[in-house]
């Protein structure tokens, strides 16, 4: 029988390869094992991976490619044995393994493996013998011979399959002997590094951090799936619109799972499918209840074998899921069956999981079902448990579809409004919900949740910046009986302790808010019990005592550990909180981090719920000089702003990150706008560290604008009220406004003397970043105040820290002016101590640019614009640059000009 060539070769590599070494310990050779299998789903890279690590790591393998027509013994037994014969061809067993006999003469593949068997030697170097595209084999007799194989393989030899679906090789039995090794579709999928790469070598662009992150949430690191996302996009933009589209409806994808499913299921099997989709997450307990038929465990089972991105939530457990663009595309598709029948399915789900005691599945599915009268019952006989666990978008949505008229007529249905309304934000609402509770508070049925209703009212007071209100309110709900929400005597004790950091009476709101946190672990309220620690870490912060923040912090962090909040968006508040503290330390990767985990948590939400965190990556940016990265976070914050209404806590935080921007670019313009338009404020008032940072906001836009003596006025009055409150931190910060503020209009004296105070001050509060937030005056001003004698030692030792972080600090375009200058480039080259490379491998001058504005933080697309060019003509010049420089990553790349900036001015 002639044999494809072809055949027996390992795939081609792909042009754009991304190596995967965290992958190598799956691959080491071990004479314990029999048997590597890779299997997942199609568009994993399974045969790249592979093909690639195999030479890398310098193991002789054979391969069989196989196709469709190969499942017939004798065709399958002559590609085998020409693929053993490969594998042994320069030793001196590969005669007898070539001449060893085929299938014929009625002798089958069985006794084709048993002579294969017996001519292979004892001992040889380690190898391994790959078949690709396994699913295709079912023959019994095939299936049955290589189970024969394995079972008697030299230990030299591993046997590596490559498959879609699970071989069906006895292969439990290997791995309860531990002969077995996977590499399965969580261990394939592509974790950020490689996603990074990835579209470093196709893009022109970097997405952001955020951006990558978000995609790799949503196609799970479904190497094709990320490749298609790739493709379709030429800008930052377009990549974040696109991901932000993504789904398994889209049209390329359902063609694609169409073709997939024709040719892997018959008709009823497809039917169960469709069936399934409209779960979640299921079980065969669970399933069995909702599909008619028997052998759902079998057919389960079956399903997951065929790898259609079918995964068990724990590999000990009978618990599954679809893969996120699955489950979309099974959405999609679901129309095909009729009205009637989904409601049918819908109503058998929600039944399903009540009986299971997971009320959030319930109504997630209680909402498909087309059954108002069932909705509402199910929120009223569940909104409390379904509050305490933050499901406050699946219960809008579920409002949403019971609508208005029928919500108003239920005190339980109102109150749930109310506060689901609040916690996302959608205060006017919350307004509305409080209307027709005050409308129809004299009525019996309304005036038993009177506490309850005290408590949100109290609530929105609070969300409007009206402590004094919400103050009697929280105290009248303690008084009255709780008779629905068994949290509010909790709730409204939080909601005092709160309206008193608001009054900036910080030890008293410490105190209550402490008690809060002993009844909520009593009640075993866990959102509330993580609530009170951060705003416990929150007032120890406005105190000045940052370490005692950070330490209340890792108590938060354990309990979300220990109680599984960290899905929950309670939990975003205190990643949030997290991440400005670690930038206010210039723990800078620890407080980015931070804010993506804050941004991970609710990113079904929506992006406006995440602003704070978008912030904290703004501040990071910033700190780093990454000037492109800032760019997009700006541009985001500007978008986000927009698009919702937001607390002054969260509008004054915004608002001093984007006039640092203004600021870092000179764009007087903008600052002046926003002083237009910026939110009032009261000194007399600032009595909490939102309305000092609002106050001082107004403060730092005087200061650009030149309006000295208003700024100084506003800083004075500000600092009166952090002096009669205990503001501490607030305080220190106010100290480097007025700094910056003498220092800009030439009053030096004055400047330091602030700057001392705020050195002071420091030694309790231990800030770094709103320091170096001065920028270029901090470097001028810290070495004239430490030619002073007015610094105890421990103030001088943070300001020479302070004075090695600035000259750290790259302002934006900086890398630019240095990197164009031909004298600076000479310089370089002739220095002594520069790395051979730059001299044997010397760069062109547009090199040397593009090397520059790589490490001013640009794009490709941005480098393109500066430089006029076309964005591939980049590409090619960065292909050449990392040749000679024998560069494989950006990050190597402004790595070395760093160091010849770093060896060229002296730092």
């Amino acid at each position: 029988m002639p044999l494809i060539q072809e055949k027996l070769a390992p795939p081609p590599l792909p042009l754009s390869l991304v190596a995967r070494p965290r992958l190598n310990d799956r691959f080491v050779l071990d004479e314990r094992i029999r048997v590597l299998v890779v299997q997942a789903p199609p568009g994993y890279g399974k045969s790249t991976l592979v093909a690639e690590r195999l030479p890398a790591l310098e193991q002789r393998a054979a391969w069989l490619r196989l196709d469709e027509r190969d499942d017939e013994p004798a065709r399958f037994a002559g590609y085998f044995h020409a693929a053993l014969a490969t594998l042994c061809g320069d030793s001196p067993v590969g005669e007898p393994v070539a001449s060893a006999f085929l299938p014929h003469d009625g002798r089958g593949f069985s006794d084709a493996v048993e002579a294969w068997l017996t001519a292979l030697p004892d001992a040889a170097e380690p190898c391994r013998l790959v078949i690709d595209e396994f699913e295709h084999l079912s023959h019994p007799e095939i299936l049955a011979g290589l189970s024969h194989w394995l079972r008697h393989q030299p230990t030299w030899l591993t046997l590596t399959l490559v498959s879609r679906t699970h071989p069906a090789l006895g292969l439990p039995a290997l791995r309860l002997r531990g002969e077995l090794e996977e590499i399965g579709l969580t261990e394939l999928a592509f974790d950020l590094e490689e996603a990074q790469t990835l579209c470093a070598e196709q893009l022109s662009f970097p997405p952001t951090r955020v951006s990558l992150e978000r995609a790799l949430r949503r196609t799970e690191g479904w190497v094709m799936a990320l490749a298609w996302l790739i493709e379709r996009t030429t800008t930052r933009a377009g990549f974040d619109s696109l991901v932000d589209r993504l789904d398994g409806a889209h049209p390329d994808f359902v063609a694609w799972f169409d073709d997939l499913l024709q040719q892997t299921l018959d008709e009823p099997e497809r039917r169960l499918l469709l069936q399934l989709g409209v779960l979640e997450r299921f079980s065969p307990a669970l399933v069995a209840r909702l599909v008619e038929g028997d052998r759902i465990f079998q057919r389960l089972e079956a399903l997951e074998r065929q790898g259609l991105f079918l995964q068990r939530l724990d590999p000990h457990d009978q618990w599954f899921r679809f893969h996120r663009l699955f489950a979309g595309y099974l959405r999609h598709r679901r129309d095909e069956l009729s009205p009637e029948t989904q409601c049918r399915l819908h109503r058998r789900a929600s039944q399903a999981w009540l009986a299971l005691n997971d009320p959030a599945m319930a109504l997630g599915q209680a909402i498909e079902a087309n059954d108002p009268a069932a909705l509402a019952a199910l929120l009223e006989g569940h909104g409390p448990h379904l509050l305490a666990n933050g499901h406050f978008s699946l219960m809008a949505r579920a409002l949403a579809s019971l609508g208005d008229t029928r919500i108003a007529a239920s005190p339980h249905l109102t109150l749930l409004h109310g506060w689901v309304t609040h916690a996302q934000y959608q205060f006017s609402r919350t307004r509305q919900a409080i209307d027709w509770i005050e409308a129809q508070l004299e009525t019996p049925a309304w005036q038993e949740l009177a506490a309850e209703f005290a408590t949100l009212r109290a609530q929105l007071a609070i969300n409007q910046g009206d402590a004094e209100r919400a103050a009697p309110l929280a105290e009248q709900a303690l008084i009255l009986p709780a008779r629905y929400l068994a949290a509010t005597p909790a709730t409204a004790a939080a909601l005092l302790g709160e309206s008193r950091f608001v009054q900036g009476h910080l030890d008293e709101s410490l105190q209550r808010v402490r008690e809060v946190e002993r009844e909520a672990g009593r009640i075993d309220d866990d959102q509330l019990r993580l609530w009170s620690l951060c705003h416990q870490s929150e007032t120890l912060v406005a105190q000045g005592r940052l370490q005692a923040a950070f330490d209340i912090q890792e108590r938060a962090i354990a309990h979300v550990e220990r109680s599984g909040l960290d899905r929950l968006p309670v939990s975003e508040f205190l990643y949030r909180i997290r991440s400005q503290l670690l930038w206010e330390w210039h723990r800078l990767d620890e407080s980015e981090q931070a804010a993506l985990k804050g941004i991970a948590v609710l990113d079904n939400q929506g992006e406006r719920w995440s602003l704070q965190c978008h912030i904290s990556l703004a501040k990071v940016a910033q700190a780093r000089g990454d000037q492109a990265q800032c760019a997009d976070h700006i541009r985001r914050l500007r978008k986000i702003l927009a698009e919702g209404d937001y607390h002054i806590d969260w509008q004054a935080n915004a608002h001093a990150t984007l006039l640092a921007w203004w600021q870092s670019t000179e764009d007087l313009d903008a600052v002046a706008r926003w002083w237009q338009e910026a939110p009032p404020g009261d000194p007399a008032t600032a009595s909490n560290h939102f309305a000092q940072c609002n106050l001082r906001n107004h403060a730092r836009a005087l200061t650009l604008l030149g309006r000295h003596d208003e700024a100084h006025a506003l800083l004075t009055a500000l600092e009166a009220q952090t002096e009669r409150l205990g503001l501490v931190t607030d305080a220190n910060r106010n100290r480097l406004c007025l700094a910056a503020l003498e220092w800009q209009r030439g009053r030096h004296e004055a400047a330091l003397e602030h700057l001392a105070q705020a050195l002071e001050l420091a030694s309790r509060t231990a800030l770094i970043g709103s320091f170096l937030r001065l920028g270029r005056p901090l470097g001028e001003m810290l070495p004239a105040l430490l030619a002073t004698d007015r610094l105890d030692d421990l103030a001088q030792a943070r300001a020479r820290r302070l004075v090695e972080l600035a000259g750290r600090q790259r302002d934006f375009g900086r890398g630019v002016r240095l990197m164009l200058d031909e004298s600076v480039i000479a310089d370089i080259v002739a220095r002594p101590d520069v790395p051979e490379l730059i001299r044997t491998s010397p760069l062109t001058r547009r090199e040397w640019q593009i090397l520059g504005l790589i490490h001013a933080g640009l794009s490709n697309e941005q480098i393109a614009e500066q430089l006029a060019v076309a964005p591939t003509t980049i590409k090619t010049h960065i292909r050449s640059l990392y040749q000679k420089q024998n560069i494989r990553r950006r990050e190597e790349a402004i790595a070395l000009a760093g160091d010849l900036l770093a060896r060229i001015q002296g730092e």
